[in-house]
């Protein structure tokens, strides 16, 4: 069946009620006593996040019918069958097990998605099975008190039209992007997380071909308390409000000082992600999952990610169930844990540079491409220049008001692979930043030191309309070259207008 890109016609006036409303009901206020300058704090959000301590992903897709982790694009959306779904047992398992939220993938990388969308007919309703999965999924877990939460892959091979794939050498189908998300945040309630997969660890996408930050204010524009969890594999907090560690990788873990918001990702089954015939046969002891992952893991503010991949019946397996329902009774959460400490500011309302001029590569600091790679190092983009002092000045494409923040991403390999002794060679030590409206007169905004570590650095100020902004490195770690993976600007106050 060849896929069409579908005339959206929005229903305006409904549209805006529902984000409305959606809007009304979930905003926290800012607590009592906070400055404007703690109005990008998620604290709140993200302790409620770690305090959930366990939950289950459910990679269920069309890859459940073609026993393949990612399904080539295309396929007959009639194999996509389930003939027992009972997204209640998924969750009556999830229960079982002390679990307290879930993650359904609405939609992976080869495009197919779970509910009715107005954008492609490559979903559900074109499917075998002709009904809303994402609709029976979050009703089951929400009877039951766990919290349905959602995974949406950017990268869409298809991009919503067929039958060819998408060239990923052009810019990403945004208006596809924001549709599928609007109707995902505004038909199914409160979804207090979003999981974001498929472009930070592209190669070939980025920040150039994926707007990620328009794409994060359209989220907050739906659902404030909407917390995004992008599955870029860092240890520290860039471009998201929580770290993932995707174990698979090699075995990796959340490191043992963390103190981050921060979750971790294992399959019950070494067979993948999605169900495989050999799934059934092979899956984790409750030993392993209490003792090896939830009690380890507790103390880092980690809360464990299991998946339970459903099999083509739309089943959890027996051998799953039995190993949730021990699991159960093996664990309970340690209510003496120490509050989460507190959380650095986010950029609420980030900026994607068109550009970045200096010296060096300095394109390789704004192209948003930053992952922890299945080598156990980091798999990134460094700009590096020298001798100092360095510069590097990015555009933003046209003037703003109320641009607040400079965040820094350090480079972020290591001396060992899968350890946590980062190299430091290069990174900003003594900075200052300086903004433009017209790219000839600069102002100085702010100044100041940073640690020699891997830490995300931000820079705080108050600056003029700017339209460029320009980051010089005055003293580095080893003072030849200045170097970074990504720098990154935006609003923390307020939207840059």
């Amino acid at each position: 069946m060849t896929k069409r890109r579908v005339p959206v016609q929005l229903p305006r006036r409904g549209f805006l009620a529902a984000a409305g409303a959606l809007a009304t009901a979930a905003a926290l206020p800012v607590p009592a006593g906070a400055s404007a300058a703690s109005r990008g704090n998620r604290y709140e959000l993200q302790k409620r996040f770690v305090d959930w301590r366990f939950g289950m992903f459910l990679h269920f897709n069309m890859g459940t019918f073609h026993n393949q982790e990612w399904v080539d694009p295309n396929q007959d959306p009639a194999s996509f069958n389930p003939t027992a779904l009972d997204c209640g047992q998924w969750a009556d398992a999830a229960v079982a097990a002390g679990m307290r939220f879930a993650v359904l993938t609405a939609k992976h990388h080869d495009g197919f998605c779970l509910w009715p969308t107005r954008y492609t007919d490559y979903s559900v309703m074109s499917s075998g099975y002709r009904h809303d999965v994402v609709r029976e999924y979050v009703d089951a877990f929400r009877a039951r008190n766990v919290v349905p939460c959602l995974y949406f892959s950017i990268w869409d091979r298809t991009n919503g039209v067929g039958p060819a794939v998408w060239d990923e050498d052009a810019p990403i189908d945004l208006e596809l992007v924001k549709g599928q998300l609007t109707e995902l945040l505004t038909r199914y309630g409160r979804i207090p997380l979003l999981i974001f997969d498929g472009w930070a660890w592209h190669p070939r996408l980025g920040h150039q071909v994926v707007p990620f930050g328009e794409i994060r204010e359209h989220v907050a524009a739906l659902q404030p308390d909407c917390l995004v969890l992008d599955l870029n594999g860092l240890s520290e907090p860039w471009d998201t409000d929580l770290l993932f560690v995707e174990e698979p990788k090699g075995g990796v873990f959340c490191p043992p000082d963390n103190t981050y918001a921060a979750s971790q990702g294992q399959t019950i089954s070494p067979a993948g992600w999605f169900w495989h015939p050999a799934t059934p046969g092979a899956v984790l002891t409750p030993e392993q999952v209490v003792d090896g992952h939830l009690a380890v893991l507790e103390p880092r503010y980690c809360t464990f990610i299991l998946n339970c991949p459903p099999n083509p019946q739309g089943l959890l397996d027996a051998t799953v169930v039995e190993t949730l329902r021990q699991v159960g009774t093996r664990w309970s959460p340690n209510r003496g844990r120490p509050p989460l400490p507190a959380q650095p500011d986010q950029v609420r309302h980030p900026l994607t540079p068109v550009a970045a001029a200096g010296g060096g590569n300095a394109a390789l600091a704004v192209d948003g491409h930053s992952d922890f790679g299945w080598n156990g190092q980091a798999d990134q983009t460094l700009w590096s220049a020298g001798p100092l002092p360095q510069s590097i000045t990015l555009d933003l494409g046209r003037v703003y008001r109320g641009v607040d923040t400079l965040t820094y991403l350090p480079r972020q390999d290591t001396a060992t692979a899968y350890a946590f002794d980062y190299l430091t060679e290069g990174d900003i030590t003594a900075y200052r930043i300086e903004a433009s409206a017209d790219g000839r007169h600069f102002h100085e905004v702010a100044r100041g030191s940073w640690a020699p570590d891997n830490t995300l650095k931000r820079a705080r100020f108050h600056a003029p309309p700017t339209r460029y902004l320009r980051l010089v490195a005055t003293a580095t770690a080893g003072g030849t070259t200045a170097t970074a993976s990504e720098i990154g600007c935006g609003g923390t106050r307020t939207r840059p207008v």
